[in-house]
């Protein structure tokens, strides 16, 4: 698993103060601790409101720091206002969805990033949102916390979900992405064990691994590419 070693990983959905509990310092030295080469800060609040930055210590050599918002809305005309609203102000863009009419907006959104708990509500996806996921750029998410915070029948038809959200996303080229959606620094799970939650979740290995890693990556280089609108246009000069 050589290249394990020599892979960059990243957490792409991570909440802190004042949100959650912990500070961002404290998560970002956990994270690091754990391997990670970069996570992404990501506020999450009923009033979809990205709360900045809050960092008292220094960043730690060869890490990076992206800020995000997890936009949590009832229904589609509110979710492209608060979409339209972060356009620009963070690094990423994440929707929770779970909500048939939520996910639908979400994935036909060209500025939105990542579909995060798609399967919240035991439902998977179908053809039509996973290709045009696949046509607008938009990840699904695999949260690990789908599988840590449920029990019993609850969990498996999150986890049956999931593994269907895997096999249609194989299907039509649906960028897939592990996150640990951490509420504290004890949410956090090293890359190992995301990997090994992610094949839990119908993933393969290389999928695991391209998962937190390269399709993680490439999320975030495009986002800090100046020229870009939306997902396939770009400013020509």
């Amino acid at each position: 698993m050589g290249i394990i070693k020599s892979s960059d990983f990243y957490d792409l959905n991570v909440h802190t103060l004042p949100d959650y509990a912990d500070s961002q310092s404290r998560m970002i030295l956990e994270a690091k601790d754990m391997g990670y080469s970069g996570i992404c800060l990501t506020s999450v609040n009923s009033g979809n409101k990205f709360r900045g930055t809050d960092i008292t210590t220094p960043t730690p050599r060869d890490f990076e720091i992206y800020t995000g918002i997890e936009i949590q809305a009832d229904n589609v005309s509110k979710l492209n206002k608060y979409i339209s609203r972060s356009v620009n102000k963070v690094d990423i863009i994440s929707v929770s969805g779970g909500n048939d009419d939520i996910n639908r907006g979400a994935v036909e959104n060209g500025h939105v990033d990542i579909l995060a708990h798609p399967a919240s509500q035991g439902k998977p996806l179908n053809h039509v949102l996973s290709k045009a996921a696949a046509d607008n750029g938009v990840a699904i998410d695999f949260n690990i916390d789908a599988l840590i915070r449920h029990r019993g029948a609850s969990r498996v038809r999150i986890l049956t979900a999931l593994r269907q959200n895997a096999r249609l996303a194989r299907k039509f080229d649906v960028p897939m992405v592990i996150t640990s959606n951490a509420r504290s620094h004890y949410d956090l799970r090293g890359p190992r064990e995301m990997m090994a939650l992610g094949m839990l979740m119908g993933m393969t290995q290389e999928e695991a691994l391209h998962a937190i890693s390269t399709v993680s990556g490439s999320i975030i280089n495009r986002n800090r590419n100046n020229n870009r609108i939306m997902d396939g246009v770009e400013v020509v000069e």
